[in-house]
């Protein structure tokens, strides 16, 4: 704590935008919301200078466009990549208790949100630097570096402050949500429309259609997916995307009520929800950044010391071939941790499908369990909340440690078999070569339920200010 304070002086210095200071109608914060992501999405089309996207040495894996926003070689290069890493860290640190911090009380709660631009300010500068000096974003000589991790770093602010745009008042949920929905559409959007060709085929299921159905290409590339494009949609792939859209629409709607009173307001009752897939989409989250990291590393690694893959050392961690002028995992262990590029890849390789499936999954699992406890998701906190806001579960002593107990039969079930589901159902959908990838269509289906909550209260506050009063009691 004593630390975190004597960050003080420097957060007083850091950029920051006031909280609305009056209300703003439902209207304005639609058009805030709307430039806000235009904004950004002219990001992603305007070159860093000057470099062009030509020039990209290396192609980082594609979960890190999906679960962090980015467009290689533009002004979006690093997405929300920073914020997300610092507020993840944040959360682990004062979940855990490393950092004890009261964030119900307002001034250490601008502490934490202060400390954790902060940190996404230092992490834009890092992962600026690390892009350039390994050549990934090739600068050719020491001031076009410079610039180009100058550009990368006043982009990266401008996104924090975005994000801030919509957390202060002036907009709906967060920048960093609104802009992975906004990565994933594109990303379905150009595997379904894209007319690019490459290698007998097109990018685009549509285009593709139209071309089996003139006499063209081939019907298995079509159903199944190119086997020499890194990365081709399919049939198959659309066919698992909307029968994944169902199950997960299903899934967020199934919960667990524990019924409770409010004892200082007449005894009235109301339920507590425990959704089953209670850690949300944040295993998802952790376990395939760290996949994309570990390829990511390894493939700096393999382009400067083992791009031959002669090195038998090397080639145990992990081997890559050159695939539509994209490196593409080949072998070694971290071959096991990337997907197979569809079910072509399956029919050759069912093994590897079968320990990625694994290997994600129980790394869902684990970060799942991890979670909750780091987070303020444990039974324990929990009770210890319900006691200190005044509800009481009907039947049971308003005591922490039997609120505990009653809430743990719940959640610690809830904990590892949402873990277990959302990576099952990632990991498979990747594996199917699922249009939009199984991580992207998880975030955008919890995104867009998570919006349709805010709007919906959004509307009801305005239009009922009394419940809007009601709400923020309770």
């Amino acid at each position: 704590m004593s630390a975190l304070n004597s960050l003080r002086p420097i957060l007083r210095y850091l950029p920051e935008i006031p909280k609305a200071k009056r209300p703003v109608s439902f209207r304005e914060k639609s058009a805030w919301t709307l430039i806000v992501l235009t904004i950004y999405i002219i990001f992603t089309q305007i070159p860093l200078y000057p470099l062009s996207t030509s020039q990209q040495a290396i192609q980082v894996p594609a979960l890190f466009s999906i679960i962090f926003a980015t467009r290689m070689g533009t002004l979006a290069q690093l997405g929300v990549g920073p914020i997300v890493t610092a507020g993840l860290i944040m959360q682990l640190l004062v979940g855990s208790k490393i950092i004890n911090l009261d964030l119900t009380d307002r001034s250490q709660r601008a502490l934490f949100t202060g400390v954790q631009k902060f940190l996404a300010i230092i992490f834009t500068a890092l992962e600026a630097s690390v892009f350039v000096s390994s050549g990934i974003l090739p600068a050719g000589s020491l001031s076009n570096a410079v610039l180009i991790i100058l550009q990368l770093l006043g982009v990266g602010i401008l996104i924090i402050l975005f994000d801030e745009i919509l957390q202060k008042g002036y907009g709906f949920g967060s920048a960093v949500s609104l802009f992975i929905l906004a990565g994933v559409a594109l990303q379905i959007s150009v595997e379904l429309f894209s007319p690019a060709f490459a290698n007998g085929s097109y990018a685009g299921l549509l285009p593709q259609a139209i071309y089996v159905l003139n006499g063209g290409g081939s019907l298995s590339d079509f159903l199944f997916g190119n086997p020499n494009l890194a990365r081709s949609s399919s049939l198959i792939g659309l066919i698992a995307m909307i029968f994944t859209l169902i199950i997960i629409v299903y899934l967020q709607q199934v919960k667990i009520e524990i019924p409770v009173a409010y004892p200082k307001y007449g005894g009235i009752k109301a339920k507590i929800p425990l959704q089953l897939i209670y850690v949300s989409n944040v295993p998802v989250i952790l376990a395939g950044a760290l996949t994309a990291n570990l390829l990511f590393f390894a493939q700096i690694a393999w382009n400067n010391y083992n791009r031959a893959n002669s090195d038998p050392l090397w080639n145990a961690i992990a081997q890559f071939n050159i695939i539509n002028n994209q490196a593409v995992p080949s072998g070694g262990i971290l071959y096991y941790l990337s997907p197979p590029r569809g079910l072509n890849a399956v029919f050759k390789d069912p093994l590897h499908a079968f320990i990625y499936i694994l290997l994600f999954s129980l790394l869902c699992v684990l970060f799942a369990l991890a979670w909750v406890e780091t987070s303020g998701m444990s039974a324990e906190e929990q009770a210890r909340r319900l006691v200190k806001s005044g509800i009481q579960v009907p039947g049971f002593r308003h005591s922490e440690l039997v609120l505990g107990n009653l809430l743990k039969r719940y959640t610690r079930t809830l904990t590892w078999f949402s873990g277990l589901i959302i990576g099952l159902i990632a990991s498979i959908s990747d594996v199917v070569g699922i249009i939009g990838t199984g991580i992207g269509i998880l975030l955008a289906v919890g995104i867009v339920y998570q919006y349709y909550r805010i709007l919906a209260r959004e509307r009801i506050e305005e239009e009922f200010p009394s419940i809007a009063r009601l709400l923020e009691v309770t």
